[in-house]
C-alpha cells in the first residue's frame, strides 16, 4: 500500500503547484503555450539523471517515450487554457473525470490491465466526487476533453516505460520526449514570438516563482512516478480526486491573498462540494482496505 500514501502526497504537493500555476497564467505569464513551454524547458533537469543508470533500450522504446513526453506537453497546453479561462476547480474537475476514463481505457488496451469489479466501485465513488466538486462549463468542455484524453494516454505510456525498464530510465526518456515536443513547435515564428514575448515581459519577481513552483512540482511528479511504478496507474490516476479537494481547501484559504480566483460555497454549491468530498472519502476507504 506504499503507492496509496506516495500518490496522496503527490496530489497534495501538485495541488500546491496547481494553485500558483492559476496565479501566473491570470496575471505574469497570461499565455498557456508559453507556460507550458517553459514547463518543458525545465524538465531538462532530467539530463542529472544520467549518472544513475541511464541505458539505451532501442528505437521502439524511444519512439513510446516520445509520444509520451509529446502527450504530456500537449495535455498540459489544453490544461492551462481550460485553467486561464475558467474558474480552477471547475476546469481542473473537467480535465480530471475525462483523464480517469481514458486512463483506464488506455491501461486496458494497451497494458492489459484490468481493475476488480470493488475496485471499480471505488473509482466510480471517485469520479463521482471530483464532478461534484466541480461542474461542467461548455466554454472549456473542447479543451477538456483533448487535455483528458492526452493525459490519460501519458500516464499509461509512462507506466509502460516503467514496466519496459525502470524508474530512473522511465523518468529520463518520457521528459527528454516532453522537452522535444515542446521545441519541435519553436518551428512556428508566431510561438517562438510568443515564447519570446511573455518571458521577457514578465517581471523577475514571477520568473523566480514560476521557476520555484516548476521545482516544486518536479518533486511532486517524482513522488507520483513512484506511485505510479509502484500500484495501478488507474487506481493512481482515479485518487486524482485528492487532489482537487486539496485544491479546494487551499483556494478557500488563499482565494483572498492571491488574483485570479474564483469559488461558489453557498448554498448548492457548499452541498454538492460535501457530497463530492464524501464520495472521494469512501472511494478512498475502499481502496485502502481492499
Amino acid at each position: 500500500m506504499f503507492w496509496l500514501y506516495l500518490a496522496l502526497i503527490a496530489y497534495l504537493i501538485n495541488a500546491s503547484v496547481f494553485i500558483i500555476d492559476k496565479h501566473l497564467l491570470h496575471s505574469a505569464i497570461p499565455k498557456p503555450y508559453s507556460y507550458a513551454f517553459g514547463v518543458a524547458i525545465l524538465s531538462l533537469g532530467a539530463l542529472f539523471l544520467i549518472p544513475f543508470g541511464i541505458h539505451w533500450f532501442g528505437w521502439q522504446y524511444l519512439i513510446i517515450s516520445l509520444l509520451c513526453g509529446s502527450s504530456f506537453f500537449l495535455s498540459l497546453f489544453y490544461l492551462y487554457k481550460s485553467i486561464k479561462m475558467s474558474d480552477v476547480a471547475v476546469a481542473s474537475t473537467q480535465v480530471g473525470v475525462i483523464g480517469i476514463v481514458f486512463t483506464e481505457i488506455f491501461s486496458l488496451l494497451i497494458l492489459k490491465e484490468q481493475l476488480s469489479i470493488t475496485n471499480n466501485i471505488a473509482v466510480l465513488f471517485l469520479v463521482f466526487g471530483i464532478i461534484f466538486l466541480g461542474h461542467v462549463e461548455k466554454r472549456i468542455i473542447k479543451f477538456a476533453v483533448v487535455s483528458g484524453i492526452l493525459s490519460g494516454l501519458y500516464f499509461v505510456l509512462l507506466k509502460f516505460s516503467f514496466n519496459s525498464s525502470d524508474l530512473i530510465n522511465g523518468i529520463f526518456w518520457t521528459r527528454l520526449g516532453f522537452f522535444g515536443a515542446a521545441i519541435s513547435t519553436l518551428i512556428s515564428p508566431k510561438l517562438r514570438k510568443e515564447v519570446y514575448n511573455s518571458f521577457k515581459t514578465a517581471p523577475i519577481k514571477s520568473k523566480t516563482l514560476f521557476a520555484a513552483n516548476k521545482l516544486m512540482s518536479a518533486v511532486g511528479f517524482l513522488v507520483l512516478y513512484g506511485a505510479i511504478n509502484l500500484g495501478n496507474v488507474s487506481l493512481v490516476n482515479s485518487l486524482l480526486g485528492f487532489q482537487f479537494l486539496f485544491t479546494l481547501i487551499l483556494v478557500l484559504i488563499l482565494k483572498d491573498r492571491i488574483s485570479g480566483f474564483e469559488i461558489k460555497t453557498r448554498g448548492k454549491d457548499l452541498f454538492l462540494k460535501i457530497v463530492g468530498t464524501l464520495a472521494i472519502l469512501i472511494g478512498f476507504i475502499i481502496i485502502f482496505y481492499k
